[in-house]
């Protein structure tokens, strides 16, 4: 244990040396130039096509900032939330159009509309567009702008226009040497003025994630780079505008972000402005979050920084910390932090899918800045997770950040986070319009088998006048996904920009899937009015779907779409086809403004379970748009009772089940009347029922997600069936109140096989069992809640399968086996191995292959499993448990009946993981190995829910980690050391 001890010296010192040098402000860290190298327009440039080939483009740094498991804010639902839909019915976009198809992982969309053109950029090429979204120049390397570009395509584009200096800009990274790019036209036209290239070197590290933003002295440039010593490193960079704009050489200066909390990925971001009006010279804001689930930092808040550039004297530059916007200032606590802070977050739809990179910590570009008469302004965007008791689930919380005058503070004017519905949201861009209209686009996903949303694109929006903190525009897609990511790589970004011509038309370009392919979509569209009279209802305020009774009141609300006040117009309604209701509305509506409007006459809707249909409209002089005058809705009288188990969320099949598992369902209220003090149970297989109260009021169409406080023994080896519901005196529904799942506790789980080159089984049928198109994901996958019944008695089945193996797969090497659990106890034997390694010998082919049943093989449920891939590499497809280089392994339920009866890893061995028990809930994760690499550390809680990710660094003598349990819960937890193929699980109690 003497070498344990000497370890948590240098530790404690590390962190001692690391962050007790912080510095409020600090002068330049480097300062540099660079010289031009002009390049020829692109109608006399030879062009170069960009590569059609997969690629993965530069991986994402592992690991973020140290998280503390279990400490920071909020402890439930985010106080920021809105969680309903606005209602302001949204345009459709006026166009949209698809900017690449693409296999670059990711494919990094951007792109920004000048007065007559959109470049469009991706990894590692551009194309530019005319305003109708007709393309002019087709996809081009962004080696073909030639000067410093040539040759080079390491990516991370980013396409901004300088609407002040009325020219476009184009950057991306390099590692011959490690530097910026920036090409700038010579004029407003991307196509036939030319452009100026440069190259400005980084000192030796790669500038990753570089993000530019436009302010009155400089272009900046921030980075995700030297996280480890950001408060003291060159991360921020300052280009010298006037010079680059001239042509001429060009100074440049970097700076660290001084007091800044991260050791991992991080983004911070620069104000960039738009509009007609150019940011003042000076105090050019930076800005980041930090989250106090982050060890060193003590509240959520958003931090500002300024930077000071004199190009004359550069040596008199400075960035200094300015501001630290808390709770105190307007900052709702938030949990911007996803699994421990790895970069596999979102669960898409189908079992075998890759979870999504949700891109925490990171202000998502870009963060727009413009000048009012009597203020300025900047919005921006992170990801968050809203309810830290529950799943995760993302959503986007936004700001509306104000000053009142050139140089002075800057106040939160508005927050909120944006979660409508149970899908997650993530990816955002947001921008704000010349009337001071705010829209955002952004990504949608749902994993939810019931309402599945593959990756797809939609915007939404508000008035500036509106309530604040509420997006109130309804959700308007751009386009929908067709299919699931295939790698966990997303994004890295969207980019919303803001037309320059009429500074009110939004551009949006995000990245879906069709297929295998990666596309980028560009909407465009518009919240400003198109008209001086336009008048509509939006809403029906009351009555919702609920109990009703024979004395309604009816409030509907009406929105002035236009850029003219409204008053003296008449507001109807027609209820089920029958003799139309008007009254005149007397009060005055402002522009862009919506109110409340309650018909005199009450109405009955007493009847239970009866559908009321609903049709409201407005009549207006010379209103210019019909379309959103009429309001169709329908309204249903609820039973009062009625109540039901919708899913088992809890626990999961998994390696090691133990004898406490927690149970947790998700339950909802179907009936009209809030519900409090019920039964809700379950039960595992035949054994008895477990039956609890539930307590807490239920409200109408509400979800809540409950555990049991009595826990289930699922420790033994094998499949367990549970059944979860409600009991509810006079229930209305009996058909909606149970649910069931089938859960393992299994041997091993072989994840991490590649599977991306079409390796492994992509259809599946035996018996009742068809399982088509089945993802590539992470290699494994669990269907075991699919069940092929079997009769023992007859002497041969057969399965059928494909594989979408490529060429570069040798004739017989892809090979598939079966196995089933006859004996219960989750360990694919030798003995149950049915099929051995038969071989596949073609792609996109069915073959069929027969297996029998020992006569005496146990009647009931079994598991089953299959594997298959490329036997010539790495992994012995015979062995259930080690990870194949390239391949699947799905597992699967058979019932084995007869004739006359119908029933239904590897890890690194020479290892050995110490968890050292300290003071305070202070823990010491010790492995001696001779292995060098570097290894990631994960902490999950006792449901599986992953409560920190990290790396590890071997210091010459073994792996130490130094864990902070004080903020985490009394329980059970597991802690894994390894790589993502092997590892070493050991279980710790926290007391």
């Amino acid at each position: 244990m003497k070498h344990y001890y000497l370890l948590l010296i240098f530790i404690f010192g590390f962190f001692i040396t690391a962050f007790g040098q912080d510095r409020e402000s600090s002068g330049p860290v480097h300062i540099d130039s660079a010289r031009v190298v002009p390049s020829f327009s692109m109608t006399k440039r030879k062009i170069i096509p960009p590569s059609k080939k997969f690629k993965i483009y530069n991986p994402r740094n592992r690991g973020i900032n140290k998280i503390v498991p279990g400490k920071g804010l909020p402890k439930t639902k985010d106080e920021a939330i809105q969680t309903k839909m606005g209602e302001i019915p949204l345009k459709s976009p006026k166009f949209t159009f698809e900017a690449v198809s693409t296999q670059a992982t990711p494919t990094d969309p951007t792109g920004s509309a000048g007065p007559n053109h959109y470049v469009n950029g991706w990894n590692s090429a551009f194309s530019i567009f005319d305003k109708s979204g007709k393309q002019i120049l087709p996809p081009s390397s962004l080696a073909s702008i030639g000067g410093e570009f040539t040759n080079e395509t390491l990516g991370d584009p980013i396409i901004l226009y300088d609407e002040f200096a009325d020219r476009f800009i184009i950057s991306q990274f390099s590692d011959t040497p490690e530097s910026f790019l920036v090409a700038i036209s010579q004029g407003p036209n991307p196509v036939t003025d030319g452009w100026y290239t440069y190259r400005f070197t980084t000192n030796g590290v790669l500038p990753d994630y570089p993000k530019i933003s436009v302010w009155g002295d400089a272009y900046y440039i921030t980075t995700n780079k030297s996280s480890k010593t950001a408060s003291e490193s060159p991360v921020v960079y300052a280009i010298e505008r006037d010079a680059i704009l001239a042509g001429k050489t060009a100074k440049f200066l970097s700076f660290p972000l001084p007091g800044i909390r991260t050791n991992g990925f991080y983004s911070p971001a620069g104000f960039s402005g738009i509009g007609e009006n150019i940011p003042p010279r000076g105090n050019s804001p930076i800005v980041y979050l930090q989250d106090d689930a982050w060890a060193g930092v003590n509240e959520d808040h958003l931090k500002i920084w300024l930077i000071n550039v004199d190009w004359n004297n550069p040596e008199n530059s400075n960035i200094a910390e300015s501001q630290e916007l808390a709770s105190a200032e307007g900052v709702s606590a938030f949990t911007a932090t996803f699994d421990g802070g790895a970069f596999s977050n979102l669960s898409q739809p189908g079992d075998d899918t890759p979870d999504v990179d949700v891109l925490q910590a990171t202000m998502m570009y870009m963060t727009t800045y413009r000048k009012f008469p009597n203020y300025n302004s900047v919005v921006m965007n992170f990801v968050v997770d809203i309810d830290p008791t529950a799943a995760e689930h993302a959503a986007i919380r936004w700001y509306e950040l104000r000053q009142r005058q050139d140089g002075g503070p800057w106040e939160v004017y508005q927050e909120g986070t944006y979660a409508p519905d149970n899908s997650d949201r993530f990816s955002a861009s947001i921008g704000m319009d010349a009337n001071g209209n705010i829209a955002m686009g952004y990504t949608v996903l749902n994993d939810n088998p019931a309402n599945p949303v593959f990756p797809s694109l939609r915007y939404t929006g508000r008035y500036a006048d509106d309530p604040v903190g509420v997006m109130t525009f309804e959700e308007q897609s751009i386009v929908e996904g067709e299919s699931p990511n295939p790698n966990t790589r997303y994004g890295d970004y969207s980019h919303l920009s803001v037309d320059a011509d009429d500074g009110l038309t939004f551009w949006y370009n995000g990245e879906y899937f069709v297929g295998t392919l990666r596309k980028n979509r560009v909407g465009v569209f518009k919240l400003a009015p198109d008209f001086d009279n336009d008048l509509g209802i939006v809403s029906l305020v009351a009555p919702n779907n609920s109990s009703l009774s024979a004395n309604e009141a009816l409030t509907v609300k009406i929105r002035n779409f236009g850029r003219n006040a409204q008053s003296g117009f008449e507001v109807s309604y027609r209820l089920d086809n029958g003799a139309e209701v008007t009254e005149t509305f007397t009060k005055s509506i402002p522009a862009t403004s919506a109110v409340e409007f309650t018909f005199s006459e009450k109405l009955d809707l007493s009847e239970v379970g009866e559908t009321y249909n609903f049709q409201f409209y407005t009549s207006l002089k010379n209103d210019a748009n019909r379309e959103n005058d009429t309001l169709v809705k329908k309204i249903k009288n609820l039973p009062p009772k009625d109540i039901g188990v919708t899913s088992i969320d809890a626990p999961q099949t998994e390696e090691n089940l133990g004898t406490s598992e927690e149970i947790t369902v998700s339950i909802e209220n179907f009936g009209g009347e809030p519900q409090e003090d019920f039964t809700v149970f379950y039960q595992i297989g035949n054994n008895a029922p477990i039956t609890e109260t539930f307590t807490e009021s239920l409200p109408v169409g509400g979800i809540v997600v409950y555990t049991f406080n009595q826990t289930a023994d699922i420790s033994p080896s094998g499949s367990y069936e549970i059944t979860a519901g409600t009991r509810l005196e006079n229930d209305f529904d009996p058909t909606n109140d149970n649910t069931v799942k089938s859960v393992a506790n299994l041997d091993c789980i072989p994840e991490g096989a590649d599977c991306s080159f079409g390796d492994g089984i992509a259809f599946f049928e035996l018996n009742e069992i068809l399982n088509e198109r089945i993802p590539c994901g992470n290699g494994y996958a669990d269907f075991i809640d699919l069940t092929a019944n079997l009769d023992r008695s007859k002497s041969n089945f057969t399965v059928s399968l494909q594989s979408l193996f490529g060429e570069t797969t040798k004739p017989n090497d892809e090979k598939f086996s079966l196995w089933i659990d006859l004996n219960d106890d989750a360990v694919f034997s030798e003995d149950e191995l049915l099929i051995n390694a038969e071989v596949i010998p073609e792609a996109n082919t069915w073959f069929s292959y027969e297996f029998s049943l020992p006569q005496d093989a146990k009647l009931g449920q079994h598991l089953l499993r299959i594997r298959a891939g490329d036997t010539s590499y790495d992994g012995d497809l015979n062995n259930p448990c080690e990870v194949m280089e390239y391949g699947t392994t799905h597992d699967y339920s058979v019932n084995i009946t007869d004739s006359t009866l119908d029933i239904e890893d590897f890890i690194l061995e020479e290892a050995e993981l110490v968890v050292v028990s300290g003071k305070n809930k202070q823990f010491r994760i010790i492995m001696e190995t001779d292995y060098e690499e570097t290894l990631r550390i994960t902490v999950h809680d006792i449901l599986g829910q992953k409560l920190l990710e990290n790396q590890v660094e071997n210091n010459g003598s073994g792996y130490v980690y130094e864990l902070d349990m004080s903020y985490a819960a009394r329980g059970v937890y597991l802690v894994r050391v390894g790589t993502r193929k092997v590892g070493k699980v050991k279980r710790f109690i926290v007391k």
